[in-house]
Formats: C-alpha cells, sequence, structure tokens
C-alpha cells in the first residue's frame, strides 16, 4: 500500500444520526449527504463510550474505555488521563513519517500519548476559523502524508441551550420550527423538549456548514476522508447512557479508490476499529502488533453492502463506558447484536447520573419541573433506577423499554450474551473484574 495515503478525520460532538442521508426529512445536511452519495454510509455504526473525552481516547488508541486510562473526562477537576504507555493514531503514524495535526476539539490527555505536529488556537464552532488553519496546515506538510483531525464544538450544547445566539464566523444563521422536528421515542413530547429539539437541530445543520468549508480538504485522490461523531445527542437518555439512542451514531467513510458510491454498509462496528483502519489505509503497522487492538480494519469490507457484512463476522459489537464527569461514575459493559442487545450494569445500585449540561438542559428541568413519569416508551423510573443485567429486543423494542432478563423464552439468549460479556471483559483485562470477583459473578477471574 502506497505510504503517501493521507487521513482527514472529522468529527462533530454530540450528533446523531440526524441527517438526510439518514432518513430525516426535516434536518438541513445538503454537505453531508452529498459525501454519503459519494461514499459509504454505515447503518449499525457504534461509538463505544457515549462521552466526549472518553470517545475520543477509543477513537484515538483503539482500547476500550475501561483499557486506555481516561475513563472520564481530562480537563478540569476530572482530570483523567489516558496511560502513559498507550499508543495513539498521531504518535504511530508521525513516527513513521506522516504530518499530525488537531484543529478544533482535542478533549484527550496527555499530551506524550497524543502527539500533534500542529494545534492551532481556533473557534470550533466557525468554520472560516477551521478552514483557515486546514489549509494553513496543508501548506505545511510539503507533500507529506498526514492525519488531519478536525474536531468541531458542534453540535454540544453550550450552557443551557446550544449558543445559536452567537453567530460564528462562516456561519449562515438559520431555525427550525419546534413543531417540525421529530421527537425521538424516549422524551416526552413537551413543548420546552420541541424547543430544544429545534435548537439541537439549528446546530446540527451548523455542523453541516463546517463539513461544507472542510470537505475539499486534503489531496482528494489519497485522502481517507471520515466523518462521524464522538457519541450520539446530547439529551437525557441518550449521551452517557447504555441506550442506542447514546451509541448508536452517523458514520460516513468516502475511499477515493472506491468504484461504486452511495453505499450503504450493514455491519456492526465500533469507534475501537478506527485505529487499526487509519493504519491500514496509510500502511503502517501497530507498534506493539494487530493483536493489541481489539478492532478491525474496516477496509476489506468497505464496499460490501450485503445484510450480513464480511460473512456474517460483523454481527455484535461491544461497548463499555465507565463515567462521564468525576461525578458521573456508571460503568457498562455492554454487548449489541443483530437483534438482541444485553447489558450489564455494574454500579445499578446507584440511580443514573446525568451530565452536567443534560441536568441543566430545557429537556430536564421541564421534566423534573412537571413530573413527568413517562420519558416516551422509557418509563422514568426505569431509567433513573436501572436493573444490574438488561436484555432487550432491538426489534421490537427498539427504545430499550422492556426488559427481557427475567423472561424464560429468553434464557438462552441471556446466557450465552452474558458468558460473551464475561470473556470479553477477562480479554481485555477489564480493572472492574475485581469488583465481579468480590460479588462472586459467576466466570470472573483476575
Amino acid at each position: 500500500m502506497s505510504p503517501q495515503r493521507s487521513v482527514l478525520f472529522l468529527i462533530a460532538d454530540d450528533w446523531s444520526r440526524i441527517a438526510g442521508c439518514y432518513g430525516s426529512d426535516v434536518i438541513r445536511t445538503s454537505n453531508i449527504d452529498r459525501l454519503a452519495r459519494e461514499g459509504v454510509v454505515f447503518d449499525y455504526a457504534f461509538c463505544t463510550s457515549p462521552s466526549c473525552a472518553v470517545s475520543r481516547a477509543c477513537i484515538l488508541t483503539g482500547l476500550h474505555s475501561h483499557t486506555h486510562g481516561q475513563y472520564g473526562h481530562c480537563h478540569g477537576i476530572h482530570g483523567f488521563r489516558t496511560h502513559e504507555h498507550v499508543k495513539s493514531v498521531p504518535g504511530i503514524l508521525r513516527d513513521a513519517g506522516f504530518v499530525t495535526a488537531c484543529i478544533g476539539k482535542k478533549h484527550v490527555s496527555p499530551e506524550s500519548v497524543y502527539p500533534f505536529d500542529y494545534e492551532p488556537r481556533v473557534d470550533a464552532r466557525s468554520p472560516a476559523d477551521m478552514a483557515e488553519r486546514v489549509t494553513e496546515f496543508l501548506a505545511l506538510t510539503d507533500g507529506k502524508p498526514f492525519y488531519l483531525h478536525v474536531g468541531s464544538a458542534h453540535p454540544h450544547r453550550a450552557g443551557v441551550g446550544f449558543g445559536n445566539d452567537r453567530v460564528p464566523r462562516g456561519v449562515t444563521p438559520g431555525s427550525y420550527d419546534p413543531d417540525e422536528v421529530v421527537v425521538p421515542g424516549f422524551l416526552p413530547d413537551l413543548g420546552d423538549v420541541r424547543a430544544d429539539l429545534a435548537d439541537y437541530y439549528e446546530t446540527v445543520s451548523r455542523w453541516d456548514q463546517v463539513v461544507s468549508a472542510l470537505r475539499e480538504s486534503g489531496r482528494a485522490d489519497e485522502t481517507l476522508i471520515v466523518i462521524t461523531t464522538d457519541h450520539a445527542m446530547p439529551f437525557p437518555g441518550a449521551k452517557a447512557s447504555s441506550f442506542d439512542s447514546g451509541h448508536h451514531c452517523p458514520l460516513i467513510v468516502v475511499d477515493p479508490s472506491q468504484s461504486e458510491r452511495g453505499i450503504r454498509n450493514q455491519a456492526l462496528t465500533n469507534w475501537v476499529d478506527f485505529c487499526p483502519t487509519f493504519l491500514d489505509w496509510c500502511g503502517v503497522d501497530h507498534p506493539d502488533g494487530a493483536e493489541a487492538l481489539p478492532g478491525r480494519s474496516l477496509l476489506p469490507i468497505l464496499a460490501d453492502d450485503s445484510a450480513h457484512p464480511g460473512d456474517g463476522a460483523w454481527e455484535e459489537t461491544f461497548t463499555s463506558h465507565c463515567f462521564h464527569e468525576v461525578t458521573n461514575y456508571y460503568p457498562y459493559r455492554a454487548l449489541r447484536g443483530r437483534k438482541y442487545k444485553y447489558v450489564r450494569n455494574l454500579a445499578h445500585q446507584l440511580p443514573t447520573p446525568l451530565p452536567s449540561d443534560l441536568f441543566r438542559s430545557r429537556t430536564w428541568t421541564a421534566v423534573r419541573d412537571e413530573n413527568v413519569d413517562q420519558l416516551g416508551d422509557r418509563p422514568r423510573e426505569q431509567f433513573v433506577q436501572q436493573a444490574a443485567e438488561n436484555l432487550f429486543d432491538m426489534d421490537t423494542d427498539p427504545n430499550e423499554a422492556h426488559n427481557l432478563i427475567a423472561d424464560a423464552g429468553h434464557a438462552d439468549i441471556a446466557a450465552e450474551m452474558r458468558a460473551k460479556v464475561m470473556d470479553f471483559r477477562i480479554q481485555t483485562q477489564d480493572p472492574w473484574l475485581e469488583q465481579s470477583v468480590q460479588e462472586g459473578e459467576p466466570g470472573a477471574v483476575i
């Protein structure tokens, strides 16, 4: 494989599968949709952990949240840091002669693990600012292959709302009518919730404008373009939760060498697959060997549009979460299959904590003020106080409201998925196994 291949990685902040290419008739995402027509759209892509800093560490190291050490946020009072011995995409590629840059939101630490050659100050909500910095970086590469990591601050919350009252340079402001937005099945249909969603839709459209400013960046004939997010929408029951509404995310990949365009890929993939994909594209081996990574390269199945890509080898994926903020401790390990999903909540005794931006959001404030007891399909109490184990039929219950773990008819499925999750934890040396050993959980060993 040519050593001149480069990567342009475009990552949003808290973006759900709300785009025209994912079936929305309301949202304005013409630039994202254009990339979708040029590349491959993944319909079953899942972030490894639905938390900003943790997810980005998973992406750049190829490791799960309980393995890389950055269990939660790295800034301020939170202070989580990736283990010093861990290898990352920018470090590996820089050692291989690539020029690396992080423009916009980085949100991982320490610098020794994530060394970027170029990290300018930039308004991460401004398409114009970010495009200028990208142009500046490309001029510095002097024809060398590069890894360009561009992190937008859209569509993350900015205070109680989304900061849409500010118009960054290069943004064309717009608005959405609260009556036209789609209230997802895990939220109550309230006026304040609709207004909050309308604000969110607007910042998603601003993210689309960032994509417009950057989509031509790089050397088109040799650059793999990936557009995705750290995790899904910043609403209660999505971000920082085990539900698909937090994990199920957009992913579009454009391979300049692909002959077919506009492909829909059905593989169950995970953010730990990004690191091996980038290294595979760039023709660089991981210094610890491919076996050091739990994920796999997407390149061999990129153009596979069958119902079960890779001859059925991509039918399930594991997810893992520990913290969001330091005050948001709610670890779980989960297995998402094509039909069923199993979740092991390791701190089920605790009420589910909300990230601070979600707790103060217009949505959760309305839920509290109006004493709402039904969050769409999910009872509020079931969301706040979750069970130790959950088993959901994702075909009949996509909002995960009916726990089948105690259903005799699903006992064999639960047992199989429970054993797979325990084996996953053992293979990835999950530090939380100690808790399971002390609790006498079957199969738990150190």
